[in-house]
């Protein structure tokens, strides 16, 4: 049993069917893999081009704002019904007022969708090394986790500033008033 002319024939066949399976794996391997590997190099390679983080910061920015535009519906509708005039002094500062922390969000969201673009290109540059060296890599875990906790950032962002709009404060205080009003009227 050295490998010598004497081996076992059932030892003989062992040895073929191993050998024949790593074959086949081998091929499968270069056949599945291989051309996803280089899909992932590719597209690692991409993230470095001039420019590539730009599609990023501008999705950030935009769903930021998105955010914003839905809230100032909101305080809109607020204003009118505490009967505030939509060109006063007031109505205008605290749009004003939001717009400039809607700008503010939506910068912070491009800059960090930005970096966070970066991180993942160096992550993807790390994990095809990983590959050329043969071990294991975690080639696309943690993308979407980072795009959610970006988008939740920007949305209690925005959710402190509009908290801090005295048209929305109203509309909760007097719908609280008048909720306390009816039950207390009720009992009376």
């Amino acid at each position: 049993m050295c490998g010598g002319g004497g081996d076992d024939p059932k030892e003989q066949e062992s040895k073929l069917a191993l050998a024949q399976q790593a074959a086949n794996a081998l091929q499968r391997y270069g056949e599945v893999f291989v051309p996803l590997e280089n899909m992932f190099i590719s597209d690692t390679k991409a993230m470095f081009e001039d420019g590539a983080s730009d599609q990023a910061m501008a999705a950030a920015q935009n769903q930021t704002s998105a955010i914003y535009e839905q809230g100032f519906n909101d305080m809109r509708g607020a204003q009118f019904q505490a009967g505030l005039d939509p060109m006063s002094g007031r109505a205008q500062g605290e749009s004003n007022a939001l717009r400039q922390a809607q700008a503010r969000g939506m910068g912070l969201a491009g800059a960090d969708a930005g970096l966070g673009y970066t991180d993942a290109a160096y992550q993807g540059l790390g994990n095809v090394i990983a590959m050329g060296q043969g071990l294991q890599t975690q080639a696309v875990q943690g993308n979407i986790d980072r795009m959610q906790s970006s988008l939740d950032r920007a949305g209690a962002a925005a959710q402190a500033d509009f908290a801090k709009s005295q048209s929305l404060a109203s509309i909760a205080g007097t719908g609280a008033g008048m909720t306390a009003g009816y039950g207390l009227g009720g009992r009376g």
